[in-house]
This record gives C-alpha cells, structure tokens and sequence, in this order.
C-alpha cells in the first residue's frame, strides 16, 4: 500500500465528529506528536478465547483450542506481533495454525508474517483483492506515521495467497469448536469479516465500530455506511445471540451499546438524506452537523464525519457493487 503521508489533503475535508456520539476521544490526530503506546495487557474472556490489547495496532483477539491456536488479526508492526506471539507461548505450548483477519488495513495486518509459514491465513476474497492493489489506508490511531511505512502494507502484495478467501459464510470446525465467519458486502471495507465464536457468544467484528467516533467508512477501498447499517443489523438477529462485540479499538461491547452506535448512524444518515431531497448543499451539511474545518499543521488529519461521508454517497453516487454476500439471506 501507499506509504503513510504526514499532509492528508484527502482527509481534511473531514471533520470533528457528530453530536450523535460521544466525545470522549480527540477528533484531531497528529503523527509528529505520536501519543504514548500502550502498554500490552491480556484480556480472559473466558472458555479458551483472549483478547490482546494495547501496543500499536489492532486489539488481537487469540483461541486455544484443542491442538492449537486460532489468532485474529495481528499488531500494526512485528515487534508488536511477536510480544503477542510471546504472550500466547506462556498460556500454551500448542502450536498457532490458523490467522483470520477482520479487514485488510495496515494496524490489524503489518504483522501478519510473524504468525508461524504453517499458520494457514484467512481472509476475504475483497480483502486479498485490497491487499494486492495496494489501496491506501486511513491511519486509525495517534501513533508516530513512520511505523505504517515499515509494514506489509505499506505497499501492494500482488503475490499474497492466503490459504483460503471467500465470500458470504465461512463455517470452520476448529478441534471441537465451532467459528463462523461472515462477510456481508461493503462496510467499513469492501470485505470486513466478523468472526463468532457461538459457544461464546463473542464475535470479533474489527472496525465495523468505534466507540468514541463516528464510524469510518473507507471509500477509497469500497466502504459504504448504508452496507454498515446493513452488517450491524444482521450481527443484532444472528442466532445463536452475540453478547459481546469486540472491535478492533475498543474494549469489548454489548447488544444495547451496539444498537446506540447503529441507531445514531441511521440517524445521521436520515438527517442528511432529508438534506440532499432538499436540495441541500455540502455547505449546509457542515453547518447543520456543526462541522468544522481541519487545523492546520503538518502531520494533522481530522477524523471523517459520518455526514460529509453520507452526503457524499448520496449526491456521488459512489454505491458499490452488492457482492453475492450481500445478496444472500440474512441468516
């Protein structure tokens, strides 16, 4: 993928985020300043599975198994990946033999070729197109901008073969375990992947939410808010229940705070949609959602407003193709 640029030209018509959600984090993100890494902590969720948290990256989610280790997604660099591989090592001697990625950006991928050359990669069909076309990735943290250029992708993999890419519903015997992963067309992505464990009640769902921002919608790798809405729907009726979300930036969430989250989207995007039948221009958008400008300084980006981003794929038209997931039953 394109390297990490410290001027986002493409980013600053973005904007701090809706009233609908919380404000608990800042909506202005300099890669000079870099932030402070978190420290790295594992998290029991009960039943075998884990949750690594902190370091640059992705949260990385991990289950033991009956002869071996399931891995979700990786950090955004190796050193941070293999302090996570170190960490399993202590839990269990059992070998990692299968890594699954919710989405293709480079804070849940860079380390993906820590995992051990037995491991077998799983990831979807979309994503492995991204990979290979070297799309470029929003950064999603505030951390220093030099570690997304040292990673897998900061450039197009067009050799990567992940031992198995699909589309739609992919249902895995893990030992005596069972997980389902789904794909249900453009989100945050064109290929977001969630990945449920149903004896658990848990799902992995990457960036399909941010507690603390709007959603980001990555349009420039076929990301598409109303296929959100779509995704969250779904995850709500699934059957067996999920009782707990884990994103890729948050702690763990439940069903209620997952239908705060999809009911504030929908209205955002009802809001605007009344806009655009108006007649309404981008302008008024910004002044009705109290958008304002980016700040100016080098290395600053302004995290995208849901609103801009709506407007846009209304009066754009920018909707992507269904995928055969997204035309399939909702379970």
């Amino acid at each position: 993928m394109k390297k990490a640029a410290l001027s986002f030209p493409l980013l600053c018509a973005a904007a701090v985020i809706s009233l609908a959600f919380p404000t608990g984090s800042p909506q202005v993100f300099n890669y000079f300043d870099g932030g402070r890494k978190p420290e790295l902590e594992i998290v029991k969720m009960g039943g075998g599975l884990y949750l690594a948290k902190g370091e640059w990256g992705a949260n990385v989610g991990f289950f033991v198994g009956d002869a071996g280790v399931f891995v979700i997604d990786s950090k955004a660099t190796a050193g941070a990946t293999r302090k996570v591989v170190k960490e399993i090592r202590k839990i269990t001697a059992k070998p990692i033999t299968k890594a699954a990625f919710t989405h293709s950006d480079s804070d849940c991928f860079n380390g993906y070729d820590v995992y051990p050359n037995t491991a077998e990669i799983i990831c979807s069909l979309k994503c492995r197109q991204e990979l290979a076309g070297g799309y470029w990735t929003f950064l999603e943290m505030n951390a220093p901008s030099d570690i997304y250029s040292l990673g897998p992708t900061s450039r197009a993999m067009p050799y990567f073969l992940p031992a198995v890419s699909f589309e739609g519903q992919l249902n895995l015997r893990f030992g005596s375990e069972t997980i389902e992963l789904f794909q249900y067309g453009s989100a945050h992505t064109s290929g977001d992947v969630v990945i449920f464990f149903p004896s658990r009640g848990a799902a992995f769902i990457g960036d399909l939410v941010f507690v603390h921002h709007d959603p980001l919608i990555q349009s420039e790798k076929g990301g598409y808010s109303f296929g959100l809405v779509r995704t969250l729907s779904i995850l709500l009726k699934i059957q067996p229940e999920i009782r707990t979300f884990i994103p890729s930036h948050a702690d763990p969430i439940g069903r209620e705070e997952l239908g705060s989250i999809l009911r504030s989207i929908e209205e955002i995007q009802s809001k605007v949609l009344a806009m655009v039948d108006e007649g309404k221009t981008l302008d008024d958008v910004t002044k009705a959602f109290s958008i304002s400008g980016p700040r100016i300084g080098a290395g600053n980006w302004v995290w995208p407003s849901l609103a801009v981003t709506v407007f846009r794929e209304l009066t754009e038209r920018r909707i992507p193709e269904k995928s055969s997931a997204a035309e399939g039953k909702d379970r």
